[in-house]
């Protein structure tokens, strides 16, 4: 038990420091009026055997430390020295203190921002209890790596595993609510999820319950639990919820349950307002099949697996790709070369949008460059404070103080300056994060999905904040404290001295740091000008359709139950209404409009295009259209002819393709009449018989991709999107439309009403000028502490110079003279950082095209870029060097 009393000591000296000091002194005391009654008894007088008993006992001071080096409370001790020491040095030097923890509140709170960002976007674990232990679970295959899983692979995974402690699927679908049957219902973003979604997930529902396993059964009671944002806006908050009956759809549902605050499901982006099993998907919608849960083929659901304690995702990797081939086995048809995998939900989100990933790294990469630059900036800063200090530190080195003791009380100062700096940067932070917060609302509530960007300061960003401050700390005080402990004593405590072996001795690490800090400004400015650019770019391509004059709004009828034929006949009469309604000039139908962040993709077979080994088929991006489309979207037919009347269910299936699509797959045949067959179960064949002009339909900035349109009339879709092209305004027929709307099918659900002049700025150029200005942000922050560092070196260096300007104006040189020999200091140190920084910035460059959609090569943005810092580097030196000229030789000489 001796280790528990030792430790009992320290504690106790630690927390009731003033009380042990006091039995210390006492004890000390004791043994000392002891050692003077031993002494008086031998025969000395009083005042002898104080002096004697003294003299045996030592020095009190030197003994009341190695108590306190025993007791293990030194080091706290030396501690507190140094940060009192450093406090008071700080508040003695309110001009640098006010400059440095600016400086460093630019960085880290730049820093903080970013990775709040960031961490919203791509690294935040889902929101549940233990999220480590959260896997993804995919069906891999050859022309598919990460793919979902049918429902009845899932029951398998589910009952033939043993390393998940659960495992849960889901997917997305929107659904028509309203509280009476005779209200105007609103559309909301639902999940539809396996029973045991909330128990794996070990999230507990504010009010009611979650699932139960009886809910997952086909013919249950409909029931839905909502999340917490829908209570609040829908229902006010009212705690009788729990019972209510509400209408999905045009069927009734129980609530049974309200999400906790803060739960949105494990996405990122998309926060459902429902939850509905599984099982009551056709309760939803009409034209869900029948048999969706039998179909093995249809790969729908999202798998998400809870591990066991102690069991890792390679491991539950290895059980699933044993079962996939046990599976391949039993279901050749559906299962042939497919395998499974798991990854940890954080990996799983990088390999499904390894672009966002990529992004979110490199923009971290680059605000990290700009706190390497406040660092150097800082570190500037500390070695001139030093060199006024070079007195006192040789004189505390000659008084016996060691090296190490110096050094350590140089970084306790700069790790104070990091965590004031890091304080006020959380200011900086919050600012920022409210800023790309707004911009990022501004973007999501361009559609009406339930789509959330959570950019806050949480705990992670705080502990991250904490990291960075104390790390930066470490990085520019550790150089400078070494260096400015490294003094010659005898030159040091001399009352004058000549600067000039100190200018030599402090000149390369000056030099070297600004050329450091021109190095990164470099990089950062030249990223800032490729994301203007690339704005402006963007601006200015094709997108193969007009933009002006055209209002969208999309429709699913078979959320009110609507069938196929209901469907057909809603969508022609609605047409047919609105090209009658005054200032319209065309309407059209489309699965997909281009640019709105939504595209299926249709597997087919080319007749006459030669596959690559072990590939029978192709995938190819497509959307369903009706002839109106094209006239409506102003995208021309290049060759052949459009959509029309012929095409019905009794003629054959023709298709229209785009210029890219031709080129790549007859690129020295006529692709008019050439075939197409579909491999979605028909293997119905498909002619060519339209070549469209190549347009953008995923990104503006994206190459141009093969596509097919496949006709309305032939190709049925419940859930379609009309385009309508008027003369003027198009916003202003909205209102209208929707008069039309309810003409036609009363209760009909629509949503995402815009004209594609928004849907084109907010969805394309709003998260492109966001990225701009956070990279010109960073750009101008990273010259600005650039600057302030050249600045202060070169006002340093012209003071220690000032004997030698003294003398050179003494002996005739002219100020011209004295100002090129400043400037040329300064230009050949700035000439250096660009030099070393031009090859790390296009080195950079070509990975930031891909995430980002710059150019990877720009000589405009480099010269511009060049020509910036030339121009910062005038005005950092030109105040200096104006100085210079000013010198007077006589006081300059005075002290000589």
């Amino acid at each position: 038990m001796r280790w528990l009393n030792t430790l009992t000591m320290r504690l106790r000296s630690l927390f009731r420091r003033s009380r042990v000091e006091d039995e210390l002194d006492a004890e000390l005391q004791f043994h000392l009026e002891q050692q003077i009654d031993e002494n008086r008894a031998a025969g000395m007088s009083v005042e002898e055997a104080r002096a004697a008993a003294l003299r045996g006992m030592g020095s009190v001071t030197l003994i009341k430390e190695q108590a306190r080096e025993a007791l293990g409370v030194k080091l706290i001790d030396d501690l507190r020295q140094d940060v009192r020491y450093a406090w008071r040095g700080l508040l003695k030097n309110p001009g640098f203190t006010f400059v440095a923890v600016l400086t460093l509140a630019l960085g880290i709170g730049a820093n903080t921002a970013m990775f709040s960002f960031a961490d919203a976007t791509a690294f935040r674990p889902p929101d549940v209890p233990r999220p480590s232990e959260l896997v993804r679970i995919f069906s891999s295959a050859k022309d598919l790596e990460y793919g979902r899983l049918s429902y009845p692979d899932y029951v398998d995974v589910r009952q033939r595993t043993t390393t998940f402690a659960g495992t849960v699927a889901y997917d997305t679908a929107f659904v028509p609510l309203s509280r009476e049957r005779a209200d105007v219902p609103q559309l909301f973003g639902a999940w539809l999820v396996s029973p045991n979604f909330f128990s794996v997930l070990e999230v507990q529902p504010t009010l009611g319950r979650g699932f139960h396993e009886d809910d997952g059964r086909v013919g249950a009671s409909p029931v839905a639990v909502i999340s917490h944002r829908l209570w609040q806006r829908y229902f006010s908050f009212n705690p009788a919820v729990v019972g209510t009956q509400i209408t999905l759809g045009s069927s009734e549902f129980t609530i049974v349950g309200v999400a906790p605050p803060g739960f949105g499901g494990t996405e990122l982006y998309f926060h459902p307002d429902l939850y509905v099993p599984i099982a009551m998907a056709r309760s939803v919608e009409v034209n869900i099949p029948a048999a969706f849960l039998d179909d093995r083929g249809d790969r729908w659901l999202t798998v998400l697996g809870r591990l066991k304690p102690g069991v890792r995702a390679r491991e539950a990797s290895a059980e699933l790709a044993a079962l996939a081939r046990s599976l391949e086995q039993t279901y050749p048809q559906t299962n042939r070369n497919r395998t499974a995998l798991a990854l940890p939900e954080v990996t799983a989100r990088g390999r499904l949008d390894a672009g966002g990933y990529q992004g979110a790294a490199l923009m971290l990469a680059l605000v990290g460059f700009v706190l390497l630059i406040a660092c150097a900036t800082i570190a500037n800063l500390l070695l001139s404070r030093a060199a006024s200090r070079r007195k006192e530190i040789a004189m505390r080195l000659a008084l016996g103080a060691s090296r190490g003791r110096l050094v350590r009380q140089f970084l306790t100062e700069s790790v104070l300056l990091s965590m004031m700096g890091g304080i006020v940067g959380l200011l900086f932070a919050y600012w920022g994060v409210t800023y790309v917060a707004g911009i990022a609302r501004s973007i999501m509530s361009a559609t009406d999905l339930p789509l959330a960007l959570d950019v806050r300061l949480d705990q992670r960003v705080l502990l991250f904040t904490t990291a960075v401050s104390l790390a930066t700390g470490v990085i520019f005080g550790l150089a400078p404290a070494l260096h400015s402990t490294r003094v010659d004593l005898i030159p040091a405590l001399k009352t004058h001295i000549s600067t000039t072996g100190l200018l030599r001795r402090w000149f390369s690490v000056r030099h070297a740091l600004i050329a450091a800090q021109v190095a990164l400004s470099v990089v950062v400015l030249t990223v800032a000008g490729l994301a203007v650019r690339g704005v402006a770019d963007k601006q200015r391509i094709d997108p193969g359709f007009r933009t002006d004059h055209v209002l969208a709004m999309t429709f699913n009828p078979s959320l009110i139950k609507y069938d196929q034929s209901q469907t057909r006949r809603y969508y022609h009469e609605l047409a047919e209404r609105t090209k009658g309604l005054p200032g319209v000039q065309a309407v059209g139908l489309a699965q997909f409009i281009p640019l709105a962040a939504n595209w299926g993709s249709i597997s087919l077979a080319v007749d006459g295009y030669e596959m690559p080994p072990g590939q029978d088929q192709v995938t190819i991006r497509n959307s369903v259209v009706d002839a109106g489309y094209w006239r409506a979207m102003g995208t021309p037919i290049v060759r052949g002819r459009a959509f029309d009347d012929r095409d019905t269910l009794s003629n054959p299936r023709v298709a229209i393709i785009n210029e890219t699509m031709a080129k790549r797959y007859w690129p020295t045949q006529d692709a008019l009449g050439k075939t197409l067959r579909l491999r979605d179960g028909t293997g119905l064949p498909v002619q060519v018989v339209g070549i469209a002009k190549d347009g953008k339909y995923g990104e503006i900035a994206e190459p141009y991709q093969p596509f097919v349109f496949l006709p309305f009339s032939q190709h049925f879709r419940s859930m379609m999107t009309m385009v309508v092209r008027s003369h003027s305004d198009a916003a202003a027929l909205a209102a209208s439309i929707r008069g039309e709307v309810q003409a036609v099918g009363a209760g009909v659900p629509t949503f995402d009403v815009r004209t594609l002049d928004q849907i084109f700025e907010s969805r394309q150029m709003l998260p492109a000028r966001l990225t701009s200005q956070m990279f010109v942000a960073l750009g101008l922050l990273g010259l600005l502490l650039a600057v302030v560092g050249l600045y202060g070196v070169m006002s340093f260096l012209t003071t220690q110079r000032t004997r030698e300007i003294g003398i050179r104006i003494a002996i005739g040189a002219s100020r011209w003279s004295v100002l090129s020999l400043v400037l040329g200091q300064a230009v050949g140190v700035v000439g250096l950082g660009v030099g070393v920084g031009i090859g790390p910035a296009l080195g950079l460059t070509p990975s930031l095209a891909g995430p980002f959609d710059f150019r990877p090569r720009d000589t405009l943005v480099l010269g511009v870029t060049l020509l910036v810092l030339v121009m910062a580097t005038l005005v950092a030196t030109l105040i200096p060097g104006h100085r210079a000229t000013r010198v007077d030789p006589l006081i300059a000489l005075r002290s000589e």
